[in-house]
């Protein structure tokens, strides 16, 4: 992950905490994403350990009540945000057995506030049949962040429920905000090509790249050529726009390896690509200065001579 786009990411991270729009803390793109994150986990240490011992009494209190009781009072009592301060003190069957008898629309909002790390035993025992429904009503809201948090605590049966569930933009967005990265193979080893194709549609028409170079360089060996494969049958524009993205964004560190997995073929129409940005001699050092650095100027073929400004 380039440290613009981790940022980014932690700011996205921060502001779904806060209830704030990113914009309002753009600021902090100059600040290091572990100091960002650091911040928020110091944060939702406050958020979700205030009253802590007062929300363990009700959470004690709640085990000689009957579960149907005990989840209207949840729905229209306690609402929300308070249920999920609650759910990690609860007993996961028993929390299970409440979110059967709960609205769809109830428990995405309760996936919004709650803290995963304290509710993991919970989050895992979800069904796989309401993830689905709570990972769509979440996708419908665009609460992405709230789904990042919480995929990475599903087991593998969830996780297909979810990537199910979302279209290719919300896959894309919900990656880039990812808590566990290191899950993204699981989750990517579940598409049939056909959603490949649609997350380089997607990454194009909304100006995604720098979620779906992420995500490339998240993915094992075999994943990324696989990438590369299908970003080399995509239309012109899809390509343009990838190429175009690298230079405004500065992402040919994550590029470059993808380019130098693409057939000579598919390397010649990024070449096109390059040729048409017109690049500064400045914009030209800088690129085959990265390709140097990470040993990839013998296996770029035409596209190191369009950077190059040859032919």
């Amino acid at each position: 992950m380039s440290a613009a786009a981790e940022r980014h990411a932690e700011i996205l991270k921060l502001a779904r905490l806060l209830g704030r729009d990113p914009g309002t803390i753009a600021y902090m793109a100059e600040v290091p994403a572990a100091d960002i994150r650091e911040l928020r986990e110091q944060v939702a240490e406050v958020l979700f350990s205030a009253s802590h011992v007062t929300l363990g009494r009700l959470a004690a209190a709640s085990r000689l009540l009957p579960v149907g009781l005990v989840a209207k009072i949840g729905e229209h009592a306690f609402g929300p945000v308070l249920s999920a301060r609650i759910a990690g003190m609860l007993d996961p069957g028993r929390a299970m057995e409440m979110a059967g008898k709960l609205p769809v629309g109830f428990l995405a909002e309760v996936a919004m506030n709650i803290d995963p790390r304290r509710a993991s035993d919970v989050i895992a025992r979800v069904p796989a049949r309401q993830v689905a429904q709570i990972t769509a009503e979440l996708a419908r809201r665009e609460e992405y962040v709230a789904m990042g948090r919480f995929v990475a605590y599903l087991p593998p049966e969830g996780i297909a429920a979810a990537v199910e569930a979302m279209d290719d933009e919300a896959l894309l967005r919900v990656a880039f905000v990812l808590e566990s990265k290191e899950r993204l193979h699981e989750l990517v080893s579940l598409l049939p090509e056909a959603r490949i194709d649609g997350i380089l549609d997607a990454a194009a028409r909304a100006h995604l790249w720098m979620e779906a170079l992420d995500l490339l360089a998240n993915l094992d060996d075999s994943q990324r050529r696989e990438f590369a494969k299908r970003t080399g049958t995509r239309d012109a524009g899809v390509v343009d726009s990838l190429v175009q993205s690298a230079r405004e964004l500065e992402l040919w560190p994550t590029l470059l390896p993808l380019a130098a997995d693409l057939e000579p073929e598919a390397q010649e129409r990024v070449a096109d690509s390059v040729r048409k940005l017109d690049l500064e001699a400045s914009e030209r050092e800088r690129v085959l200065d990265y390709a140097r650095t990470q040993g990839l100027l013998d296996g770029l073929g035409p596209l190191l001579r369009a950077v190059e400004g040859g032919g």
